[in-house]
């Protein structure tokens, strides 16, 4: 070869070489391809700058392909080929989203490709390289993910992708590798100053790694850096050795705390670096913590717990573990119980170990250790002065020593000691005195004023305070004495107050709206929020205490949805349906379960777990809202040929309920026991049942009542009326959304002669959509999957999953495929 320090003999070689290539031509095309460009020797390049620029008068057709490189005189030569004006630039175009569905489906298949490819998309931004990457590890390899999982595959970077980003940063002028590296670990719209503070490198090195990255086509040029392809960053990522991502992480914390960063964004990076003993990084971790939970998000506990392993200094320790503790009541309350317990030993505030010892109890009770729980609060009395503190942890008492037999008695033991060392000075709070309330059998008038005054009283506390706990009852106890429309406006106020303020309720609230939404008629959004309270319960690993009234909840919604095979697999799943406790959280389950098994038939399991749930009732000492509770028990007597049996509970169950005066329960009860009257007095028992719910919110009840009293006009002869009640009910009953009651009266009526629809139109037919149905399909139609529908929505997968189940069987479909069909055609026969 000649020397470089000889242009002439180079150019008399070049020109030589070229009339060899003119020769070969002839009067023909002659194509010379030259595939990986960039990774040719000088003087091949060279060449090929000599004959782009000359191609063009001849029959020489010349095909480059190359990927762009950072500077140098390859580049350069490379450069010199592609801005020839004899040259036209072609760039592969990228896939779009309809030809990745494609690309989807042929290889890895999946039950929706669709989702697949927009999580692909979004990674690769349809560059056919990355994304034949993905394609061909997800296809031949071993752990190819499966199904509903497909839609993960860029969660990590296909290895020929790695090795490949790993080679063509090695080519680039150092410090590429390592500022690419920082630019991964940073995000994916990182400020150069940043980048620079993270390398700890300010030279013109710095500019000329930069520069060499951004002409690679690596990174984007802009304001701030960021990769040219999501998919990219994560192969740089997976490529940078875990101790080093580690140090980059612990560099990137200090660079941005220098610069007046957020603490999430610090605290981010924390995560992922190795403890240092730096108070500066337990401040931000708990900025941090203090922040998400200011908006209800769910990285408290890992910041918190982040926070503990720095460590904080010695006197901080006990604050840490109790907010650390408090956080998971939420995720994981052993965990909960195991921090809160070792705070609780080293904090001496008296305030302060007050509300620890308040919610430790809570963690405990989580747990179903209730006597544990009541041994907590009691001796955490005994040590604080008379203060709302004080009162708070009462109420917790009052709370948790009903939960089982073996709490309460503990609970009436420790009460005594209390009053007696205490000389009568420690006084009951609020929930305590509504409890007693419900328990002595007050009316329900009375017993709502009591708990609308307790609403108005105690408010909602600023932090975990049992005010909250007060805030559920006298809610609960609004809903029990027929106030619906009061309890379901307090319970969302709880709700929506608990989740900006951070406050972890075990999703109780979300039980408890299930029933109140159940008894107002609206049984789509009690099952939906009885199914989300059900996942959340579940999500922590070691289910909550709201578990069993959760399933509760949702076992009743779904019987008044005719789903009988869904409720006993709901059980089942949760090995639930053999399930044996004496916890009053199981009294629901008891219940719900009791009555599901009536519905399918099996009255003598179905009557034992309605009698079993009637005498730990009883044990644990009967209250207000098990007033018409256990009547299924009659009608399983009944049926089973115990008449007198089944007559003398009902009895006893109606001077119960006539007693509390609460038009729901009253009606449940009368309607129950008209079952076991003679004719003339059914009729009058349903009559009253009718008439006590006459303009009540409780829908679900009233449309029981019409269907059962309308029926029972049409054996008597008198037909009109029995159209009436029976119309009323049929509307009622779609309106619930409760279609095996609709579909029944709609069938009565027709057996009287008369059109099996009301004189008004019904707002929701078993058909129809609810709105949260509406929601869901629509963004499925759109190619969402469950996953983003559930982000979007801000809701859980298990409640997407459930409103998808339910569209599903409305629109009489099978798959996503048909979704949009399907919709179009309901949406016209709705119009």
């Amino acid at each position: 070869m000649p020397d470089e320090a000889h242009p002439a003999e180079w150019h008399a070689l070049l020109h030589e070489l070229h009339r060899v290539f003119l020769d070969l031509a002839g009067d023909r095309r002659l194509v010379l391809v030259v595939d990986d460009a960039q990774l040719a020797d000088l003087p091949s390049l060279r060449f090929l700058s000599y004959l782009a620029a000359r191609v063009g008068r001849s029959r020489i057709v010349l095909t480059v392909a190359m990927e762009p490189r950072g500077p140098g005189p390859a580049a350069d030569l490379l450069g010199a080929v592609v801005t020839s004006f004899e040259s036209t630039v072609l760039r592969p175009a990228p896939l779009s989203l309809r030809a990745l569905e494609q690309v989807v489906a042929e290889t890895v298949g999946g039950a929706d490709p669709l989702a697949t490819a927009a999580s692909l998309f979004e990674a690769t931004d349809g560059n056919p390289m990355l994304v034949r990457a993905v394609l061909d590890e997800a296809a031949a390899g071993t752990g190819r993910p499966a199904g509903t999982d497909l839609d993960r595959l860029t969660e990590r970077a296909p290895r020929s992708l790695i090795r490949w980003i790993v080679r063509k940063l090695r080519s680039l002028p150092e410090p590429s590798l390592e500022l690419a590296q920082v630019v991964a670990v940073l995000g994916r719209a990182t400020e150069p100053w940043v980048v620079e503070r993270t390398t700890g490198r300010a030279d013109a090195g710095v500019d000329k790694a930069l520069a060499a990255l951004i002409d690679a086509e690596i990174l984007v040029d802009g304001p701030v850096l960021r990769f040219a392809h999501p998919l990219v960053r994560t192969a740089v990522k997976d490529s940078t050795p875990l101790v080093t991502r580690r140090r980059l992480h612990a560099r990137a914390a200090r660079a941005l705390a220098t610069t007046g960063a957020s603490p999430e964004q610090i605290a981010g990076h924390l995560l992922q670096a190795p403890a240092q003993a730096d108070q500066r990084n337990v401040r931000s971790l708990l900025d941090a913590a203090a922040a998400a939970t200011a908006r209800g998000e769910p990285d408290t506990v890992s910041y918190l717990r982040r926070a503990l392993r720095e460590p904080p200094a010695d006197r901080n320790v006990p604050m840490v573990l109790s907010r650390l503790g408090t956080a998971e009541l939420s995720v994981d309350h052993e965990a909960a119980a195991a921090h809160l317990g070792e705070a609780l030993a080293h904090t001496c505030a008296p305030d302060a170990r007050g509300a620890v010892a308040r919610d430790l109890a809570w963690a405990l009770a989580a747990g179903s250790r209730f006597e544990e729980a009541v041994t907590v609060l009691a001796d955490a009395i005994v040590e604080l002065p008379a203060s709302d503190a004080l009162a708070d942890l009462h109420d917790a008492l009052s709370w948790i020593g009903r939960m089982s037999p073996r709490a309460r008695d503990l609970q009436r033991q420790r009460l005594a000691q209390i009053q007696e060392r205490t000389a009568g000075t420690s006084l009951p709070g609020s929930v305590h005195g509504l409890l007693e309330q419900l328990r002595n059998g007050t009316d329900a008038r009375r017993t709502a004023d009591s708990a609308g005054h307790v609403l108005r009283r105690t408010g909602l506390p600023a932090g975990n305070g049992v005010g909250w706990g007060a805030a559920l009852a006298a809610s609960w106890s609004l809903a029990i004495c027929d106030r619906l429309p009061e309890a379901r406006n307090a319970l969302r106020t709880v709700t929506d107050e608990s989740r900006r303020r951070g406050v972890h309720l075990f999703h109780l609230d979300h039980c408890l709206r299930a029933y109140v939404e159940l008894h107002l008629g609206q049984v789509s959004a009690a099952a939906e929020l009885a199914a989300t309270a059900l996942e959340a319960s579940e999500s922590g690993g070691r289910p909550t205490i709201a578990q069993p009234i959760a399933a509760a909840a949702l076992v009743e919604s779904l019987i008044e949805l005719g789903e009988l095979d869904r409720a006993t697999a709901e059980l089942s799943d949760r090995e639930l349906l053999h399930v044996e406790s004496d916890t009053s959280v199981h009294l629901p389950l008891l219940h719900a379960r009791g009555r599901l098994r009536l519905a399918l038939g099996q009255t003598d399991a179905g009557a034992a777990d309605l009698m079993r749930g009637r005498a730990l009732d009883a044990e644990l000492g009967p209250t207000a809202g098990s007033v018409g509770m256990w009547t299924p028990i009659v009608t399983a007597l009944h049926h089973s040929g115990r008449v007198r049996d089944a007559q003398e509970l009902g009895e006893e169950e109606l001077a119960r309920a006539h007693a509390f005066g609460a038009a729901r329960p009253l009606a449940v009860v009368l309607r129950t026991l008209a079952a076991t009257a003679s004719p003339g007095r059914a009729l009058r028992l349903l009559e009253e049942a009718v008439d006590v719910l006459d303009g009540s919110p409780a829908l679900l009840e009233r449309a029981r009542s019409l269907y059962v009293h309308g029926r029972l006009l049409g054996r008597a002869g008198k037909t009109s009326t029995a159209r009436e009640r029976l119309r009323l009910a049929a509307e009622l009953a779609g309106e619930c959304g409760a279609y095996p009651l609709h579909e029944r009266a709609r069938k009565e009526l027709l057996s009287l002669g008369a059109p099996g629809r009301g004189p008004g139109r019904l707002k929701r037919s078993p058909s129809t959509l609810t709105p949260s149905e509406e929601r869901v399909t629509a963004l499925a139609a759109e190619g969402l999957s469950n996953r983003d529908i559930a982000r979007t929505l801000f809701v859980t997968v298990k409640t997407v999953e459930w409103h998808l189940t339910q569209a599903y069987r409305k629109l009489g479909i099978v798959s996503r495929e048909d979704l949009s069909r399907a919709l179009e055609a309901s949406a016209a026969e709705h119009r």
